[in-house]
This record gives structure tokens, sequence and C-alpha cells, in this order.
């Protein structure tokens, strides 16, 4: 229920903040006595939404109310329209009125969403829409925290949330609904949407916690006494009267899934389109140079630990793959979770080339379509490298893995401690934006011609 509670808020603010745009716009023309922008109105709420997104205002908590994120999103997007071609009209739209559009476009937006908040606000007066909230606390403080999050009482609605109960750190304590072992039944009983962290918890007992509640789509908020935990980030937000933190895991979420998949997808088909005679021509030069087939399939861990075949250029030599074994103890790295050996014998002249250029990437543009991977993230490593894998090295797993990403954009090869490397994925998983993966993949583009750590 809390997905589609979430999906269906997307979608709402979306269409609501798309009609807001539109507005802006008509306005916008008939001020500045244009005479028709029929075909610009579509372009502009993309581009509008695009920035909206691009600055997380569509993120849970309080980032809707934000009007910061509204400003600079609607700069984005007017910045974008500004941009030669990208908006074809009969009448070419002019500085001002762009100026213009976006002066309206933010007082359209914040004047929709402030009534937003009052139609919802008067939906939860109404007991319609309240989230069923679980907190964690200890008997004897509980009354305390349920008493200042504001005018309540159990089993009746606060501010946007009845809460139902509360489950202790230890067994046996009052009226609890159960202890936190208990966690994951009380959670399914009482279905229950959000979990209210109101006790100090030990750093791995939070994220346990955290993981059940994820695990069943139900938001996790932990009031400042909470303390915090590592394997989560913090989002600043209010639970009634008072400041919480509302924690998320560390892998993206809606929307930013829908804004990196559905960039994905576009830049991935315009490289196939633009790429296809020189995939061609490596193709004939590596029939041309030796036997064996154009492509190189291999078996690569993905989002969640499954399994897909990832596709490449075949650089090596037909057996090599069998060979490995007996050049395993000249490994760059000296782990076993990564294998690169510089001057490999089994790589071809072609494949020389391809490498130095990372050339033999390119047919992971298919793998990018089929969403088994994306155009930034974690590189995808072998089964046999993840079965070696500590705790802490899953996070790699917790996203979709990526033709490029901070890895390669910071050395590549030259970077041979494994513990780095997780250490850069994480901090690129836990601070994703768009803005990032644009960087990345504009530095990843300077690390390929300077050819700079490829081997």
């Amino acid at each position: 229920m809390s997905v589609l509670r979430q999906t269906l808020r997307l979608a709402t603010l979306h269409a609501l903040d798309a009609g807001a745009v539109a507005l802006a716009a008509i306005a916008a023309a008939r001020v500045m006595g244009v005479a028709s922008i029929d075909q610009a109105v579509l372009p502009l709420i993309a581009f509008v939404l695009l920035g909206l997104n691009v600055r997380g205002s569509y993120r849970s908590g309080d980032a809707r109310r934000d009007v910061n994120r509204l400003v600079t999103g609607v700069l984005i997007g007017t910045a974008l329209a500004a941009l030669p071609t990208t908006i074809q009209s009969p009448t070419p739209l002019t500085g001002t009125f762009l100026v213009l559009f976006g002066l309206l476009s933010v007082l359209t937006l914040v004047a929709e969403r402030r009534v937003v908040d009052g139609i919802v606000h008067a939906a939860y007066a109404r007991g319609i829409g309240l989230r069923r909230a679980l907190i964690v606390a200890r008997g004897d403080s509980y009354r305390h925290v349920v008493a200042s999050i504001g005018p309540h009482q159990v089993g009746r609605p606060a501010e946007d949330q009845v809460i139902v109960g509360f489950v202790s750190p230890i067994a046996k304590d009052g009226d609890a609904l159960g202890s936190l072992d208990e966690l994951e039944q009380v959670l399914d009983r009482y279905d229950v949407s959000e979990l209210i962290i109101a006790t100090a918890l030990r750093l791995e007992v939070m994220a346990t916690a955290a993981e059940i509640c994820f695990a069943r789509g139900v938001r996790v908020l932990v009031l400042p006494i909470a303390g915090s935990s590592r394997s989560v980030w913090a989002e600043p937000t209010h639970v009634g009267k008072l400041p919480a933190y509302q924690l998320h895991p560390t892998r993206l979420e809606l929307p930013a899934l829908v804004v990196k998949r559905g960039t994905d997808l576009i830049l991935s088909s315009i490289g196939l389109v633009v790429g296809v005679p020189l995939m061609a021509l490596i193709a004939a030069c590596i029939k041309i140079e030796t036997r064996g087939p154009v492509f190189f399939r291999q078996r690569r861990v993905g989002l969640g630990g499954n399994e897909f075949m990832m596709w490449k250029f075949r650089s090596m030599y037909h057996e090599a793959e069998q060979r490995q074994d007996e050049i395993a103890h000249l490994n760059a790295y000296g782990d076993g979770r990564l294998f690169k050996l510089q001057g490999d014998p089994r790589v071809t002249r072609v494949g020389r080339m391809l490498r130095r250029f990372s050339l033999d990437e390119l047919p992971q543009l298919f793998n990018i379509l089929a969403g088994d991977m994306s155009l930034v993230g974690p590189r995808p490593p072998l089964p046999r490298e993840v079965a070696c894998y500590e705790p802490h090295h899953l996070v790699r797993l917790s996203v979709v893995p990526g033709l490029t990403g901070p890895w390669q954009v910071n050395g590549r090869n030259l970077i041979t401690d494994f513990e780095e490397v997780v250490r850069l994925e994480s901090e690129y998983i836990e601070g994703w934006s768009l803005r990032s993966d644009i960087e990345i993949m504009l530095r990843t583009t300077i690390v390929v011609l300077s050819g700079k750590g490829a081997y």
C-alpha cells in the first residue's frame, strides 16, 4: 500500500504541476501578445518538470513545500527551453517571454502546492488518507513521545497519521504490541505504513529494523534522540510538531528511479543509432584478426544479486577464459574480488585498441535498453567475485550496475584498493542526482580520450 500511495502521490503532483506550468505559459503569452504557443506548451511543461525532478521537488517529506527547490527547478527548465532549437514554434519564444514565463511558473506552482497542502490537511482532519504509524520506544517514554508529536490520543489521528501503538527494544514492556524482535509480525498485523523510532538503538539494530521496513515499503522516521546509522541516509522532515529524520536505503527511490531510467533509455537509444557504423567497423576488424565470435558474453551480478548476461566486443583470443587460472597470480589488484592484468597476453591487437578507448563496452548499450544496466553506476561484478564479498560490499548490488561510474572517472585500473572502489561507489549511491550522472558521463569522455588507467 505504501508503494501505491507514493506512486499516486507522484502522479498527482506531476499532473497538477503540469497544469500550473501550462497556465503560466498561456498567461505569459497573453501578456506578451504572442499569437500562438500551442506547440511550445508541452515542451515547456516537460522542461520545468524535469528541472523540478533534478532539484528533488518530488521527494517525500517537506521537499514539496521547499520554495527554493521550486525556484531552481523552474530556472533549470527555463534555461533548457532557451537553448537553440529545443522548442520548435511558429512564433519564436523571446528572452523576455521566457523570463515572464519563469516568474509566473514559480507563482502558480507555489500557489498550487499551497492549495494541495490545504486539501491534504482537510482530508486528514476527516480521517481520509491517514498513515498508520508504529512507534519504537520504551514504555516509560512512549506517552511522552505521543504527547510531544501533537494533540493526539492513541488510536485517533494526529496531524497526518494514526498511531496504532508501540514496540519496545525490551521484552514484556507494559502495553507494547510486541518487542523489536517481533517487528515483522507487528508491521504485518497492524498494516503499518510508517515507523517512528523514538529511542536510542544500536547501529546494527537500527539497520535491521530499517531493512525490514524497506522490504515492506514502510517509511522510517527517526526522532533526533534516536541517533543514526551508516547503512542509510537521513532526510530532515517533521512528525507533527517535532523535527525528525526520514531514513532512506542507500539506493535510489522514486522519482529518482524514473528520471534515471528515462535518461538511460533516451541516451542509450541515441548512442546505438549514432554508433552503428563504428560498431560495424569494430566487428569487421575483430573477425579479420582472429577466429571466434565478434561478441563476448559473460554472466555478471546486478541489482539485488540477480545475474544477467553482459555483452562486450571480444578483445581477447577465443580461449582466454580457460587460461585465467594460469595467470591469476599476476592480478594487478592482489584481491580475488577484482581481476585485471596489465599487458595481458590474452588480449588481441584489435582488443588492445578497443580497451584503450573503452570501445569494447559499446554493446552494453543493449544491456541498458534491456534494463539490466544503467549508463552510470557501479561496474557489475562476476559471481565468483561476489562470493568473496563482506556484508558492507553488498552496497554495490543495491542499484543497477553501470556502463561507467565513479571508479572509472577517478582512475580506473590505477585504483587497486577494492575498499577504495567500494567507498567511491557508496558515496555515489548515497548522493545520487541527475547532475552527478551527467558529470560522470562528461568526465568519462575525458578519461576515455586520455586513455588514463586503461589496460
